[in-house]
C-alpha cells in the first residue's frame, strides 16, 4: 500500500515533466508538424519518451531494493558502527538481525503498477503535444 503511493507520486513526476517538456518545445512540436509529422507519430515520441523514464526508473529501483536486501544486515552493522549504537540489541527488540521477507507476487504487482502508471501519466501530454495547431504556435513567433 505504502509503495503503492511512492510509484504514484513517481508518475505525478513524470506527469508533470513530460508536460513541462511539451511546453517547452511547442516551437519545435509545430515545426514538426508543419514538416510533416503526423499527430500520431508525435504521440508517439511523448509516450515512448515517458514510458522510458517509468522503465529505467522501474528498473533502477527493483536493482536498488536487491542490493539493500542483499546487504540489509551489513548496512545496518555499518550505522550502527558510524553511530556508535548497537541498533539490534537482543535485550531490546529480541532480534539478532534485521528481518526480511520478500513476496514475489507483491514485487511483480508493485512493478507493473509503476510501468502501468508510468504509460498512463506519458498520455495527457502527448495528446497536448499531438493537438498543437502549428499555426497558431508559429503565428506569435
Amino acid at each position: 500500500f505504502a509503495l503503492s503511493f511512492m510509484v504514484l507520486v513517481a508518475a505525478f513526476n513524470i506527469l508533470s515533466s513530460l508536460v513541462m517538456l511539451v511546453r517547452a518545445k511547442t516551437r519545435d512540436i509545430a515545426i514538426l508538424r508543419t514538416m510533416g509529422a503526423t499527430r500520431k507519430s508525435l504521440a508517439k515520441i511523448f509516450v515512448t519518451t515517458g514510458f522510458t523514464v517509468g522503465l529505467i526508473g522501474t528498473a533502477a529501483g527493483l536493482l536498488l531494493g536487491f542490493v539493500v536486501l542483499l546487504f540489509r544486515q551489513p548496512i545496518v552493522e555499518g550505522i550502527g558502527a558510524v553511530t556508535g549504537q548497537n541498533l539490534w540489541d537482543p535485550k531490546i527488540r529480541y532480534l539478532t538481525e534485521l528481518p526480511a521477507r520478500t513476496d514475489p507476487v507483491e514485487i511483480v504487482l508493485i512493478v507493473l503498477l509503476a510501468l502501468v502508471l508510468s504509460f498512463l501519466a506519458t498520455l495527457y501530454p502527448a495528446m497536448k503535444a499531438s493537438g498543437t495547431d502549428p499555426v497558431q504556435v508559429l503565428r506569435y513567433e
